[in-house]
């Protein structure tokens, strides 16, 4: 019994659904529009939708006037869209392709968010993902910085000498490098908090630097830094309750990805697929040694 509770099989069998509906419809007649294309019917449907659209958007009901431009502007965008079909302006166009294909994502996506997702589902989820919301891995520092401006082609090399005089005990942090904007201090921060200070690669290398011993030279988007690691600080797990919010999205997000694999490779399956492999290789970018390997 366990199978039936899986949020999976839920938004699949309601795609199964929605697929079963959908060839209903194209078995039990052409919509009026099909069986007449010269027809355009503004009926009452169609003009709740766009009221509805016009109350979300300004926040008040249309008037008349309001939602006579509107259906004129219906009107327009339904002949224009029936010409450019006429003409074949839809194929081999990759902006029409590509929102096409995204609408029928979005009709996956719709089945999977009416899969409420249980407790247990929610809370193995989180187990298995523990790693991604446990309180990351933070260091205290300090360091000397030596600015690209000031020394110009003797910046590595000056910071290079610094770093072999601090290894001495008597040698003081304050007597080298150069004056820094901001602090030269800086207590328990994360990786992506130095990576808004300092840039990406400098916010990885202090996070593997050593501690209580100066290294570097580390560059920064500033110029380079010689580093001490005072402290570290674990990275700490979190309960479900303090983060619900977080992975109920990621885990409804990882369902919607899982659903539209599922349709596209059920829908692929009413296709036969040829793919000229001899033409793939021929127009790839040859290999280099380093991508081959020796």
């Amino acid at each position: 019994m366990k199978l039936f509770k899986e949020p999976l099989l839920h938004f699949l069998l309601l795609g199964g659904a929605v697929f079963a509906v959908h060839g209903w419809r194209q078995n039990n007649g052409p919509a009026p529009e099909v069986s007449d294309p010269q027809r355009i019917e503004v009926d009452a449907a169609v003009i709740t939708r766009l009221r509805d659209g016009w109350t979300r958007q300004f926040q008040r009901t249309p008037t008349e006037d309001d939602l006579s431009g509107m259906v004129e502007a219906h009107l327009k965008e339904e002949v224009l869209c029936r010409e450019a079909l006429k003409m074949g302006l839809d194929r081999d166009d990759t902006i029409v392709r590509r929102r096409m294909a995204q609408k029928m994502e979005f009709l996956t996506q719709d089945i999977s968010a009416a899969a409420v997702p249980d407790e247990a589902a929610l809370t193995q989820f989180f187990t298995e993902n523990a790693a991604r919301y446990a309180q990351p891995a933070k260091v205290s520092f300090r360091h000397v910085y030596f600015s690209r401006e000031r020394r110009g082609p003797r910046l590595e090399a000056e910071a290079k000498e610094a770093l072999a005089a601090l290894a001495k005990p008597e040698a003081s942090e304050e007597s080298f490098g150069d004056p820094f904007l901001q602090s030269f201090e800086f207590s328990m921060q994360s990786e992506q908090e130095m990576e808004g200070i300092f840039g990406k690669d400098f916010a990885a290398a202090v996070m593997k630097a050593p501690a209580n011993q100066w290294s570097g030279p580390v560059p920064s988007s500033y110029g380079l830094h010689l580093v001490i690691i005072t402290a570290r600080g674990e990275p700490r797990p979190v309960e479900l309750g303090a983060v619900r919010d977080t992975v109920l999205r990621d885990f409804q997000d990882a369902r919607r990805r899982a659903a539209n694999e599922e349709v596209l490779l059920r829908l692929k399956q009413n296709y036969t697929i040829v793919i000229d492999t001899a033409a793939l290789k021929a127009s790839a970018a040859p290999e280099t040694a380093a991508q081959t390997g020796p």
